[in-house]
């Protein structure tokens, strides 16, 4: 069996399965297939705060970023996807993937961490600064309020293990230090 009907085969079994498990499972094994041609999908957005919040926040999709868009189409279309511009859907899974950047912006690949699963799968995930990060841009520049919450929410259930001369680092160069330091505040409070 080759690995695509492998990973055919191990799509299949999820089935039924909850969207988040579905979706990160998903993840897993396309990273699996990706790394035999020498390729690291991160996970962003949406998903990357739902992996850090523990489900709290719940996304319909994947967002990962990844360097061969060709390559990507490829294999997401031999594994039952259809390709709309920029996302793939597959039918039966219900799932859908958005490529939305071949490379990270504004985050730093040394940050990025890899979460083991079950049955030797892993993936891929933004650091937490960066998704904190991304969140507190839109929370500041798009005025986006569910932004903030969640950006406040990751920063307060992480904080002890937070690099914060990153995080302050680059919130100066974002704009968006002001925000950050009212929680710093808050938290001294």
């Amino acid at each position: 069996m080759n690995s695509i009907e492998k990973a055919r085969l191990q799509l299949s079994t999820l089935k039924g399965k909850p969207k988040f498990e579905k979706m990160l499972q998903t993840t897993a094994i396309l990273t699996k297939l990706f790394e035999q041609e020498k390729l690291k999908p991160i996970i962003v957005g949406g998903l990357a705060v739902e992996i850090y919040t523990r489900s709290e926040y719940t996304t319909s999709d994947i967002d990962i970023i990844f360097s061969q868009r060709e390559i990507a189409d490829s294999y997401l279309k031999s594994l039952g996807f259809i390709a709309e511009g920029r996302h793939w859907y597959h039918e039966e899974l219900m799932i859908s993937i958005e490529i939305p950047n071949d490379m990270l912006e504004d985050a730093d690949y040394d940050k990025v961490i890899e979460l083991q699963l079950e049955n030797n799968l892993h993936v891929y995930v933004i650091g937490i600064e960066d998704i904190i990060l991304d969140r507190l841009r839109a929370c500041v520049h798009w005025k986006s309020s569910s932004d903030c919450e969640w950006a406040k929410r990751l920063y307060l259930m992480h904080a002890e293990r937070l690099d914060m001369d990153y995080l302050i680092n680059t919130s100066r160069k974002d704009n968006t230090f002001n925000k950050l330091n009212d929680w710093l505040n808050e938290m001294q409070e």
